[in-house]
C-alpha cells in the first residue's frame, strides 16, 4: 500500500494510489457509456441492476446494533423548494362531535395550491426536499440514459395539446403530458444498498482548526471538493478503494448543510431559507459547494447505485461563479444520472457523521487506527424506499441507515 499525504502533512497509510483522473474530464454518452453496455440497450435501472436478491441480503446482514438513522430534512410549508411552494391545509372537526363519545373526527390534511406562491399549480412536486433525482431529471439535448429522448411525444405518458416542433424544437403552449414511458421512477422501488458515508467535511474542518481558522465558516459556498480529498477521506476512515464495490451508494458529507439547516440535537440548525439561498438572505439561486468534475468521474469510476450528499446538487453548483459556468452549470447531473446513477440530494447526514466520528476517535486511541472493515461505522445498511408515480423523473424520498 502507498502512503497519501494530508494537506496539513498528516500522514495517512493504508491506501491505494489516488485514482488517477486526467485534469480535464467529459460527459458520458448517454447512448454508450459502461453502464449501458453492462446492463443492455433496453434497460430502464441502470447500476440498480447489481442490487440482486443475493446482494440485498448481503447487504441487510450489515446491520450489527439496529441504530437507525433518518437522514430525511423535514418537509415545512412555506420554507421548502425552489419557490416555497410547498403547502398543505389542515382543518379541525365540528364541536361537539358525533356519537355516545362525542368523537371529533378532523378532516385529513390536502395538498393543495400554496399561499406562499399563489402562481404555483399543482398539489405536490416529486421532487422537494430529501429527494431521489430518476434519470430523466436532467439531459442531454434531451437524451438521458440508454439514450432515451425526453422530447419525443411518441415517449410521452398520455400527451394532450399541440406538439409543435417536437422533439427539436419547443411545443405549443397548451402541450402538457403525464410523465416519461420510460426511466420512470415506479421502476425504481424500494433500495436497499450496502453504502459507504464519505465524511470529507470533517476531515477539512479539522484542517481549519490546526490552520487557526473558525471550522464553522467551512465550506465557503464556492467550494469544490477533489477526488484526492475523497481518498484522504476514505485513508482517514481506515476504508480502501478495493472496500467500494459496484453497486454500493456512496454518501459524501461535506459540512455545508449544517451550518444551517440539521435535526442534530447536539447542534440543531433551522436556518432552511440561507441554505436555500446559498448561504445568503438574497434571491434564491440553487447551489453551492460540492464535488469538482474529477470528483465526479471519481465516483463513475465506483460504479455505485446512487451518489448522495448533504448538499442541493451534489456537485458544485454555486451560482455566482464567472463565466463560463452558469446556474445550469450540472455536470455532475449529466454525468451520473446519464451513467445510470442514481442521485439523492439534501439528505442530513449531522448525526450519523458524529457517531462515526467518536467511533473512529475512540479506535484510533486505544489501537492507533481506525476500525477494522468488519465493523467499521462508516459502512451500513442504506433503505430508499421512493414513491411509484409512474413516469415521475424523481421521488421525495426518506433515506433510512440502519447500523
Amino acid at each position: 500500500m502507498s502512503v497519501i499525504s494530508c494537506a496539513w502533512g498528516q500522514p495517512l497509510e493504508g491506501s491505494t494510489s489516488v485514482d488517477r483522473i486526467p485534469d480535464t474530464v467529459g460527459l458520458p454518452n448517454p447512448c454508450n457509456n459502461p453502464t449501458t453496455r453492462m446492463w443492455g440497450p433496453s434497460d430502464e435501472l441502470g447500476n440498480l441492476n447489481y442490487l440482486t436478491p443475493e446482494r440485498v441480503r448481503e447487504n441487510l446482514a450489515l446491520i450489527r446494533t439496529g441504530r437507525i438513522y433518518n437522514l430525511a430534512h423535514i418537509l415545512e410549508p412555506g420554507q421548502m423548494g425552489f419557490s416555497a411552494f410547498f403547502d398543505f391545509k389542515s382543518n379541525l372537526g365540528e364541536w361537539p362531535g358525533e356519537g355516545a363519545s362525542n368523537t371529533i373526527s378532523n378532516n385529513e390534511e390536502t395538498l393543495g395550491e400554496s399561499t406562499y406562491n399563489p402562481d404555483r399549480k399543482g398539489v405536490l412536486q416529486f421532487e422537494i426536499g430529501t429527494q431521489l433525482d430518476g434519470f430523466n431529471h436532467f439531459t442531454q439535448g434531451g437524451l438521458t440514459y440508454n439514450c432515451f429522448d425526453t422530447r419525443d411525444p411518441a415517449g410521452h405518458f398520455l400527451p394532450e395539446g399541440d406538439p409543435g416542433s417536437l422533439p427539436k424544437g419547443n411545443p405549443g403552449e397548451d402541450y402538457v403530458f403525464r410523465g416519461h414511458k420510460k426511466n420512470g421512477i415506479e421502476k425504481v422501488g424500494t433500495i436497499i444498498a450496502r453504502a459507504i458515508l464519505i465524511d470529507v467535511g470533517q476531515m477539512l474542518r479539522e484542517k481549519e482548526v490546526a490552520a487557526g481558522r473558525d471550522p464553522e465558516n467551512f465550506p465557503p459556498p464556492d467550494y469544490e471538493f477533489s477526488s484526492e480529498q475523497l481518498e484522504r477521506a476514505l485513508v482517514r476512515q481506515g476504508i480502501t478503494l478495493e472496500d467500494i464495490h459496484p453497486g454500493d451508494a456512496l454518501l459524501v458529507r461535506t459540512g455545508w448543510a449544517a451550518r444551517f439547516w440539521t435535526s442534530n440535537p447536539a447542534d440543531p440548525r433551522n436556518e432552511r431559507l440561507k441554505y436555500l439561498n446559498t448561504g445568503q438572505d438574497a434571491k434564491f439561486l440553487p447551489g453551492g459547494p460540492g464535488l469538482d468534475e474529477r470528483a465526479i468521474q471519481w465516483t463513475l469510476n465506483r460504479s455505485p447505485v446512487l451518489v448522495g450528499a448533504d448538499v442541493k446538487s451534489i456537485e458544485a453548483s454555486y451560482p455566482h461563479r464567472e463565466p463560463p459556468y452558469s446556474p445550469y452549470h450540472r455536470p455532475g447531473h449529466l454525468s451520473w444520472l446519464n451513467s445510470g446513477i442514481y442521485m439523492l440530494e439534501d439528505v442530513d447526514l449531522e448525526v450519523l457523521a458524529a457517531d462515526c466520528d467518536k467511533e473512529r476517535s475512540q479506535s484510533v486511541a486505544q489501537t492507533g487506527q481506525p476500525s477494522e472493515i468488519e465493523e467499521s461505522c462508516y459502512i451500513f445498511t442504506l433503505i430508499i424506499q421512493t414513491i411509484p408515480v409512474r413516469g415521475s423523473g424523481g421521488s421525495v424520498v426518506s433515506p433510512t441507515v440502519i447500523r
